[in-house]
């Protein structure tokens, strides 16, 4: 398992290594809330999304992966529901449920988006975490390059 783990942390210190590649964090609401972006080229061919993204997809696509961690405890949640709102430069909102997938054995949530335009991307999350009051939102600015 230590090796798996190695693997998958070598893979995402190559991956920040592109130029491609952007990581943000926020903490809020109780939650660890971790955005990583990349081409989907790259993302397709990772275990754990590989299988849960189509192998076609539209020019221009990039990876949305999220991950959820309790603030105190550290500890990675894999149950809620996530979607992601992405307002393009021009204004252009496109809004999906991430799907329910991983990397390294570890829980995230992913989906493919078209970023089409260069320019300021920004990405709101909303994690609707079973058996809480309200769901955690939060957002990122992302400026994206063609």
């Amino acid at each position: 398992m230590q090796t798996r783990t190695f693997i998958a942390a070598a893979a995402l210190a190559a991956l920040a290594a592109s130029p491609s590649f952007a990581q943000q964090a926020k903490t809020t609401g109780g939650l660890v809330i971790n955005l990583g972006l990349m081409s989907a080229e790259q993302a397709v061919h990772a275990d754990g999304h590989r299988d849960a993204h189509p192998a076609q997809f539209p020019g221009g696509s990039e990876h949305i992966v999220i991950t959820l961690a309790d603030e105190k405890t550290g500890r990675r949640i894999a149950d809620a529901d996530v979607v992601v709102e992405v307002v393009d430069p021009k204004g252009k909102v496109s809004s999906k449920p991430l799907l329910h997938t991983s990397a390294a054995g570890m829980p995230d949530y992913s989906e493919l988006f078209v970023f089409g335009w260069s320019g300021k991307y920004t990405l709101r999350v909303t994690a609707n975490l079973p058996n809480a009051a309200k769901p955690v939102k939060t957002s990122f600015t992302v400026n994206h390059s063609l």
